[in-house]
């Protein structure tokens, strides 16, 4: 085959082949007397979703190309909905109902994508027209194609994005990475892999973030900020970057940088001043207000935050013995206090 049309490119509509021929395998071991009922219905409403993916794909508007990637969307859920009635009554292995609802899921996700670029096209200004067109004729690798997610096919794109979000040109998204609705990534920001970006999240220019780090509901997180990995922003909690803000001056040069270390946890209403970096396994309890360092496996509380004690990186509070040593009641590890700083063994 010497041509290659533009929607057999696309992830979505190689997964969408792949769903079909799932279904094929399993239609062939339903009894005859489902031949006009759950094979009949299966095998159309598996064709369809590829076949709408296409013929919404060589579509020009992109309202025209919306409407065909929400009837894809009404397919699969028949097939969701048909394969559990198959399960039902025997006639499906648990790992075969299990390969088609992963499958589901993946074209189900890439869907929700492709939905939002093809709608947020209907409104973007004229000049993202050539922009995008001008990408789509390069070839690009991931990261690079992860930076224009607005206006490329968001198949191609290897995290998923609620579609009331917001994702700026010039991003870093890793793979897996889930961004929930209401949420805004500016430019230049930094994500990694297997985050969870909660609702109405703000994350400002430059800002990085590690992988599996956990946002949960209304944190902003500003300029200057870099969590590393497997840190979690409780709900509402709160970054500054500017000691002594004034609405007349302008201090974008004065942004002092916080980091957040590997595995820390801060707690929901917490706030941390800028310019104090929070230890690797640290505890922020909720409410508190970060004024100064805080140690590795440090627990502080209060306004201003005081510490209390010691965690471990399996949020257990470690007891120490008078020879300095403490097991985790969570995971067993062994942990030794010596000059006021924690190493686990």
């Amino acid at each position: 085959m010497s041509y290659t049309f533009y929607f057999e490119k696309t992830r979505v509509w190689n997964a969408a082949i792949e769903l079909a021929k799932q279904v094929y395998m399993i239609c062939r071991k339903l009894p005859s007397d489902e031949k006009f009922g759950l094979n009949t219905q299966l095998k159309r409403a598996s064709i369809s979703v590829s076949s709408n993916i296409a013929e919404g794909l060589g579509r020009k508007g992109g309202n025209d190309q919306a409407r065909f990637t929400n009837i894809a969307y009404s397919s699969l859920m028949e097939v969701v909905s048909q394969i559990r009635i198959a399960k039902e009554f025997g006639y499906v292995t648990d790992m075969e109902y299990e390969g088609i609802r992963d499958t589901s899921e993946k074209i189900a996700n890439q869907l929700n994508s492709l939905r939002e670029t093809q709608i947020n096209r209907v409104n973007e200004p004229k000049e993202y027209y050539g922009m995008k067109n001008e990408l789509e004729d390069q070839s690009l690798d991931s990261s690079q194609l992860a930076a224009y997610p607005r206006f490329l096919d968001s198949s191609k794109i290897d995290y998923f994005v609620h579609p009331s979000a917001i994702i700026d040109p010039n991003t870093k998204i890793g793979k897996d990475t889930k961004i929930w609705h209401f949420s805004h990534i500016m430019s230049n920001a930094t994500i990694g892999e297997k985050c969870n970006i909660g609702q109405n999240v703000v994350i400002s220019p430059d800002v990085v973030l590690g992988n599996n780090v956990k946002v949960q509901n209304n944190v902003s997180i500003y300029t200057g900020v870099t969590c590393e990995d497997d840190v979690f922003l409780g709900p509402s909690m709160v970054f500054t970057n500017v000691i002594n803000p004034r609405s007349a001056v302008n201090r974008k040069k004065e942004y002092l940088e916080t980091i957040v270390k590997k595995g820390a946890t801060i707690g929901a209403n917490a706030t941390i001043v800028c310019g104090h970096n929070i230890g690797k396994y640290a505890f922020i309890g909720a409410g508190a207000v970060v004024t100064k360092e805080i140690p590795d496996y440090a627990l502080v509380v209060g306004n201003p935050a005081r510490q209390i004690g010691w965690m471990s990186e399996h949020g257990e509070r470690l007891d120490f013995s008078e020879s300095g040593e403490a097991v985790c009641k969570g995971s067993g590890d062994v942990y030794v206090l010596k000059n006021e700083k924690v190493v686990k063994i």
